[in-house]
Parts: C-alpha cells; structure tokens; sequence
C-alpha cells in the first residue's frame, strides 16, 4: 500500500466518525429539545391549575367555615410549587401535595349544598378538572418523549456521544 491509499482510508475513518458524531449529537439534541418543549407544555397547563386556586380559596372562605388549615395550606403549597419550574422531583411531590389537598376541598364542598347551587364554584371546578385532565394528556406525551430520549441516550452506538457531550438521563414526571 503507497500513502495516497493510507491517507484515503485514514480520511474515510475520520470522515465516518465526524459524520457519526454530527449526527448523533444533533439527533439527542433534537429530542432533548422536543422534551423541553412538551416540558413547557406542560408547564403551562400546571400553571393554570395554580391560577384558578385563589378562586377556589375565594369560596372556601365565603360559603365553607372551619377550614382554615386546610385553606392556608393549600396556599402554602401553591406558593412552594409557583416557584419550582423544572421537572424535578420536588416539584413533583409539590403538585402530589396540591393534588391531594385540592382532592379534600372536593370532597368536603360535595357535602355543601352551597357549593352545588354557586355557579362560580361549579365554573372554576369544571376548569380546573379540565385543565388537569389537559395536564394529564401532555404529561403522557412528555414521559413517552422522556422515554424515548432515554432508550436513543443508552443505545449503543449513541452511548459515547451521550456520555462524551453531556446528554445525561432525564426522568419522567407525574401529577
């Protein structure tokens, strides 16, 4: 073999490995960037959910009495949870702890007959089970995307890349 050949296979291979880097580099940016993007989705529709609780308070403290516990700590958590923007894992037990508040003012305005003849209550509760239900749907598009960006990050030929360029393991996220 003469050095034009050896230089044409040393091109090729270097050649194989920029394209292969290129490549896979823009492919796991592409789907971090899609994850970001149903993230912010997401993000939205949890924030609307934190928009109509004042309304919700609003009734509390109009028609139900003797809940101020559970009013003040409603308050508290959407305060906490307003301030967390990332899909970390204390965000996630934030939006559990409104959820499982928000499920008790639910059940203790069912035993209300003031709740059911207020059309601004019955307005804000159709909002926020559609807004959540909304959440829902988009949470599932996001963790299906978190899942397929993880399952491309670990597959072998973008391990390197992944590991190389920083594209760590996202996790999914549940409300």
């Amino acid at each position: 073999m003469n050095l034009v050949n050896i230089l044409i296979i040393v091109g090729a291979v270097i050649f194989i490995l920029a394209l292969w880097i290129i490549v896979g580099v823009r492919h796991l940016k592409y789907l971090r960037l899609s994850a970001e993007n149903q993230w912010d989705t997401v993000d939205a529709k949890i924030r609307k959910r934190h928009d109509l609780i004042p309304l919700f308070v609003e009734f509390f403290k109009t028609h139900i009495s003797g809940q101020d516990v559970l009013i003040e700590g409603l308050i508290a958590e959407r305060s906490i949870a307003s301030k967390e923007y990332a899909p970390s894992a204390n965000k996630m037990v934030y939006e559990h702890d409104i959820s499982a508040t928000l499920g008790k003012i639910f059940n203790i305005a069912k035993t209300n007959p003031e709740s059911f003849k207020d059309t601004v209550f019955l307005e804000v509760k159709s909002q926020m089970v559609d807004v959540f239900d909304g959440a829902r749907s988009d949470l599932k598009k996001y963790n299906e995307t978190i899942r397929t960006y993880n399952a491309h990050r670990d597959f072998v030929i973008l391990k390197p890349i992944s590991r190389i360029f920083g594209y760590g393991v996202l996790n999914i996220f549940d409300i």
